[in-house]
């Protein structure tokens, strides 16, 4: 399976991986601007970023269902 791909059983949704492990869920697609705004100091990244912490997603991109991407602190993506 590729990274930030969800199993194919999820194929359908997009989740967001909170810090401490909360996942949120989505059906349909989701600007990362509207993730960043209901999540202040924090910007969307694959889940690869402790690995390469310069992948962030960019504000405009539209997060689509079959991804799993994580919402991080602007403090650990500047840590790593």
């Amino acid at each position: 399976m590729a990274v930030g791909t969800v199993a194919k059983e999820e194929h359908g949704v997009l989740k967001l991986v909170h810090p401490g492990g909360f996942v949120e869920v989505h059906k349909n697609p989701i600007t990362a601007a509207v993730v960043m705004e209901k999540n202040p100091r924090h910007c969307i990244t694959w889940p690869d970023v402790f690995r390469y912490p310069w992948i962030v997603v960019r504000p405009e991109a539209v997060l689509k269902p079959g991804r799993v991407f994580f919402i991080v602190p602007f403090r650990t993506i500047h840590r790593l």
